[in-house]
Formats: structure tokens, C-alpha cells, sequence
């Protein structure tokens, strides 16, 4: 997703902070190092671990380390800089860059600025820039539906990424990418969660085609996201280049380069030898990981988050329309398609049995309303093949419905872009509900019963599911308004189906 925000030059002078962490504490730090004061051969942060008597209090954070330092250089107490490097924990190394970014005067004996863990969080007038797009205007308003949209997919990803020991942040490249959306399309042909083009897709083993995109998946599509951003990581060293490469392709990263003779991701920029998008691309990842880390401190208060994916995996043989898997799961059309966004069609695959995800704790009373549908009443669409002259209005008023529902089922599409022999699902059409009801007979009408209820006899060719349709409830609801344990029924039987 690209915002209308013209690139300006990364130069390094002037309002540019590259280590925003370090505040007002680097200057004092850097201070130390040029003030020229003697004392013993030793690092500060060492000198003072080893002159500070024995205690019970607990040991100290990296942190107060660093302060105590600072606090005694103030006061003509602390030795010079030396040669020597501290040797620091992995405790203590990601302590002192959670403060600092990084390793400004080489502390470390290993550059925590090569740390996999963690992206380093550098800030200048570029991702100040978006901090304020973010957080005003139009900007705020869409940066508070992305975080309320992560709260369906953040806890998955961070997962998938602690096992890969990557980064968590890297969830916020989902955000920038797509603003959290499994159905985001962009102008380039990029698609999902993740915005992968085909050819990305399918390196990392995405299925896409016709009936199924599984770059729309948000678990699958993750899993390739993760694989990707690991090799890019292996390849370039940083993740600041990792996702350079991942807007803009690894050989335009590595061109860039073998041209500077550079690979820190500043230089790039600077040298403009990225395009204005991928310009932008580090700064606002690094403003929206900020914001979205500590959102209350840049006022997003009140945020509801949308609750986690919860669901059952249920396998269905053949292809089947939304609203048939809808009222076997007894839930909504729209809650089918937010758990199943991999099926752009509303409709599982003509070609084999599809995993379908329906709500959690559903999955029984799935398998057994299922059964129940008739094979011929499984699809209830109709495929169209746009002729010369066509328009969506003469296409719906033909079958029956309206420009919105087939514009909703296939993927918003143009109506002033129709192409000749372009396929178009038409959903639950007129004609295909004449076809179904030439395939099997109307059930029997219900019969008012003395108590109010009203009653149906079966007849043969009666199934839960003809029976459920007819009278406008669900078989789950008609098992249990009659106690049946299981779906079978029997010619004669007498069964309520309401009130």
C-alpha cells in the first residue's frame, strides 16, 4: 500500500537522529569519549561493576549501568574511554540496544547491530514524517483500523515468527503492506496479507489459480512471508535491506549496492538509487512498528481489536457455494468468507475435496448437516461469459439479482472494465433455483398443530436438509426441535420445524 507522500532527500546532516534511543545520552556519551580524562586502563561500565561493593540488592539493568556512568562522568569521578570493549551477556547486548539502536562507540565486543532479533529502530525526519501522517488526518483514521484488524492475525504471526527466531515486528510489514486486510489487491497484481505477486507466491509453495489463492490464506501466505524475509536476511545482513528487497526485489537492492559501494540502507536512499516507494518503505515500517508497539502514547486510546481466528477444519468433497457451507456450519455467509478469504469465488473447488475452516466447536454439527445436502444442491451460482455489448446491469437483471452481489462475488469487479469472454460468478441466481428444484421435489408443506407448532410428514426423497431449507431454519436447529441423535429420517416420520 502506497500513501501520497513525496520522498525527500535522506541526508545525514541537519535534522537527521539516526539513534533515536539514545535521546539526550548519547551526546554525553560521545562527550566522554573526546574529553580526553585519564584513568585506569579499563572500560567505564567494567571499572564501576568491579569498584562497587558486595550487596544483596539486586544486580543491575544495563540501563542504571550506563546512567550511574553518565552520573559519575558529570561529576569528575568517572576514567577516559580506553581501547578496551566490554563484554557483554545476551541479556545485557539486548538491553543496551532496546536503549540505544545500537553500539555507537563499539562497547560490544559483538555488533548488536547485527542482532537477528530484533529491528533496529532509527528515526529521522522521514519517519517523523510518517509518525505524523499516522497519527492526523486521513492518515489516523486508517492506522486505527489497522490495528484494530491485527488483533485477528497478530498473535499467529508473532508465533510463526519467534519459531523462526526472526523479529516479531516484522508483523508491521502485514500492516504497511496491506493495512491488515487477507483480501488487500493493489495495481501491481499484489495480493493478501502479504501482497505477494505471483511469481513470490509461488516460489514459496502459494497454490493460485482460479478457485483458490492462497496468497489470500493469512496462514499459509505468513509462512511464505517468513521463509521469504529469512532468505532476504541471509542474503543482505539487515533487515532494514530485507525489506527494501521485499518491496522492491532483491536485484534492485543488490544493484543499488555494487553502485554505492554501501550496504546500509541510508546510503541507498540517499544515493537515490531506490525508487521513491521503497525510499519510503524502512521509515514507514519503522514509524508504524513505533505506533502500533506503544499506541496510547500517540493517543490511539480505546482501540478494539478484532478477537483471534478461532475455528474448526472441516474437509468438504466437492465444490460448495458459501451460503450451502453457511447453513450446515449455522453460521453467515460473511463469517464463512472471513474464515476462508483463500476462496476468492465463494465457492470451495470443482476439482477435489477443500479444507474449510468454520466457526470453533462447530465442526460436528457441520459434518453431519453436510451429509445431508443433495450434490445437486451444493452450488447455487451460475458462471457467466461476458458477450459483446454486455453490461453488469443487463447481466444481473437477466439471472436476477443485483450489480452489488455479483460485484461482491467476484472481487469488486470494474463495471465499466468488462471484457469479452471474462467469466463472471453469478450467486444464487433464479435460474439455478429452478434447475435445483428440477432435481428434487419441493418437500411437503407444514401443518398447523393443535399447540401451535408446526409439523411436516416425510415423504421419500426427504432429507434434514431439503426439509431445513424449505422452512427457513438450519439442520442443526431441526435436530434439536425434534431430539434427533442423528441426521437419518425415514419416510412417514413426523417432524416440527417451528412455530
Amino acid at each position: 500500500m502506497e500513501f501520497g507522500i513525496e520522498a525527500g532527500r535522506f541526508g545525514r546532516g541537519g535534522a537527521m537522529v539516526r539513534r533515536a534511543r539514545a535521546g539526550a545520552f548519547l551526546p554525553l556519551l560521545v562527550a566522554v569519549a573526546c574529553s580526553g580524562k585519564t584513568g585506569p586502563e579499563v572500560s567505564p561500565v567494567a571499572s564501576l561493576a568491579e569498584t562497587q561493593p558486595v550487596s544483596q540488592d539486586p544486580p543491575q539493568t544495563m540501563a542504571e549501568v550506563v546512567l550511574e556512568s553518565l552520573d559519575a562522568w558529570q561529576t569528575d569521578e568517572s576514567p577516559g574511554f580506553q581501547d578496551d570493549v566490554l563484554e557483554l551477556d545476551e541479556v545485557s547486548r539486548r538491553e543496551f540496544y532496546h536503549l540505544y539502536g545500537s553500539d555507537p562507540l563499539g562497547l560490544s565486543s559483538t555488533p548488536v547491530t547485527a542482532a537477528k532479533y530484533e529491528i533496529p529502530l532509527e528515526t529521522n525526519e522521514h519517519v517523523e514524517r510518517w509518525i505524523e501522517f499516522f497519527t492526523t488526518g486521513a492518515g489516523r483514521t486508517r492506522f486505527r483500523i489497522y490495528l484494530e484488524r491485527s488483533g485477528a492475525f497478530e498473535d499467529m504471526i508473532r508465533q510463526r515468527l519467534r519459531d523462526a527466531e526472526m523479529p516479531e515486528d516484522l508483523l508491521y510489514l502485514a500492516m504497511i503492506e496491506s493495512g491488515m486486510n487477507p483480501n488487500a489487491y493493489s495495481r501491481a497484481n499484489a495480493v493478501g496479507l502479504w501482497q505477494f505477486i505471483k511469481g513470490t507466491g509461488r516460489r514459496y509453495d502459494l497454490e493460485i489459480g482460479y478457485w483458490l489463492d492462497e496468497r489470500r490464506d493469512p496462514f499459509k501466505a505468513t509462512d511464505a512471508a517468513v521463509a521469504h524475509l529469512g532468505d532476504l536476511y541471509e542474503e543482505f545482513g539487515s533487515w532494514y535491506l530485507a525489506a527494501a528487497a521485499y518491496n522492491a526485489g532483491s536485484g534492485r537492492v543488490s544493484r543499488g549496492i555494487k553502485k554505492t559501494g554501501s550496504s546500509d540502507f541510508w546510503d541507498l536512499a540517499d544515493a537515490r538509487v531506490l525508487r521513491s516507494e521503497t525510499r519510503n518503505y524502512v521509515p514507514k515500517l519503522i514509524a508504524a512498528t513505533m505506533i502500533a508497539t506503544n499506541p496510547e502514547m500517540y493517543g490511539f486510546t480505546d482501540i478494539e481489536r478484532a478477537p483471534p481466528l478461532e475455528f474448526d477444519v472441516v474437509d468438504v468433497p466437492d465444490a460448495t457455494s458459501f451460503d450451502v457451507l453457511a447453513e450446515a456450519a449455522g453460521t453467515t455467509e460473511d463469517e464463512i468468507r472471513r474464515l476462508n478469504p483463500q476462496y476468492p469465488r465463494r465457492v470451495t473447488p470443482p476439482d477435489g475435496p477443500a479444507e474449510v475452516r468454520v466457526p470453533k466447536g462447530q465442526s460436528a454439527a457441520f459434518v453431519v448437516a453436510y451429509a445431508q445436502v443433495p450434490p445437486s444442491e451444493r452450488v447455487t451460482w451460475l458462471e457467466h461469459v461476458v458477450t459483446r455489448g454486455q453490461t453488469l446491469s443487463h447481466i444481473a437483471e437477466r439471472y436476477g439479482v443485483s450489480v452489488t452481489a455479483i460485484r461482491a462475488t467476484n472481487n469488486n469487479v470494474n463495471p465499466k472494465r468488462l471484457q469479452i469472454g471474462q467469466k463472471l460468478i453469478i450467486p444464487r441466481s433464479g435460474k439455478a433455483t429452478t434447475q435445483l428444484a428440477s432435481v428434487a421435489p419441493a418437500p411437503a408443506p407444514a401443518r398447523l398443530a393443535a399447540d401451535g407448532t408446526k409439523t411436516v410428514t416425510v415423504r421419500r426423497g426427504d432429507s434434514l436438509w431439503t426439509i431445513a431449507r424449505a422452512h427457513g431454519v438450519s439442520t442443526g436447529e431441526l435436530m434439536t426441535m425434534n431430539n434427533l441423535k442423528s441426521s437419518v429420517i425415514h419416510p412417514g416420520d413426523r417432524l416440527t420445524v417451528g412455530r
